[in-house]
């Protein structure tokens, strides 16, 4: 299954450090461009972004 996802759902996971959950459970997962933007923003530290 392939899933698009937005941040909350990628910071949500990140933040209890199971991210890899989301790859486990759909195996792929998209992110638009500006989600990984966000996630990445130096000005905006996310828990997990560099898993990203």
């Amino acid at each position: 299954m392939i899933i698009v996802s937005d941040t909350s759902p990628i910071n949500n996971f990140a933040a209890i450090n199971h991210l890899h959950l989301l790859n486990q459970l759909y195996g792929t997962v998209f992110i638009p461009e500006v989600v990984y933007r966000e996630l990445t923003d130096p000005n905006f530290p996310v828990a997990g972004a560099t898993e990203v």
